[in-house]
């Protein structure tokens, strides 16, 4: 029998991948001589992360567009040719509180999201009207998300299986990127999830 075939010795603990968009840490600078590090998407996560705050700023403007609105009906309503204005600015009464919560719920899935980073992952859209269950195939893990109340939802892309997708943040603080958008296919769309427990559906 002869001596020297075996597997090579690697002396030290073995990195594990970094998440993309997570902070750097001390640990990710012990590397050993035959890995290879898997490819991560840093120059991408930090931009899509970032892009929450877009969705943020955006449902603050449409708040600010009810409070606008609102005065804007009281003060023309006074003439009575536009007495027909005052029902209707009781529209505000739920369009600034909805978005006001739309506002705070995305700075938190922006947090989340900062705080975790991005992975890569393989998802399946159930099929369902407004609040589709995604399923989602991690390397070693397994997650099943609830879709959000919102307007960016994911019945478009029910039928869809084992897509590739960037998911970030946790509990009910999270979200899917789909590699394609509601328009033009070669963009990407940010739907807002919860974890769920498992089931056998």
């Amino acid at each position: 029998m002869k001596l020297g075939r075996g597997k090579k010795k690697i002396d030290g603990p073995r990195r594990r991948p970094r998440v993309a968009g997570r902070p750097r840490s001390g640990t990710d600078d012990d590397f050993t001589e035959s890995f290879e590090p898997p490819t991560v998407h840093e120059e991408v996560a930090t931009p899509l992360i970032g892009k929450l705050s877009l969705l943020e700023q955006r449902a603050t403007a449409w708040a600010v567009f009810w409070i606008a609105y609102f005065v804007a009906c009281q003060i023309v309503s006074e003439d009575r040719r536009f007495e027909v204005l005052a029902p209707l600015s009781l529209a505000a009464f739920y369009g600034i509180p909805a978005c006001l919560y739309a506002a705070w719920l995305w700075k938190g899935r922006r947090r989340s999201a900062e705080s975790t980073g991005l992975r890569e992952a393989m998802a399946t859209v159930r099929p369902g009207w407004l609040f589709p269950r995604i399923d989602v195939y991690l390397d070693r893990d397994y997650k099943l998300l609830q879709t959000r109340r919102s307007l960016r939802i994911a019945p478009r892309f029910k039928g869809l299986e084992k897509v590739p997708v960037f998911i970030g943040g946790e509990d009910t603080d999270m979200i899917v990127i789909f590699p394609r958008g509601r328009f033009f296919k070669d963009t990407l769309y940010t739907v807002p999830v919860k974890e769920i427990e498992p089931d056998t559906a």
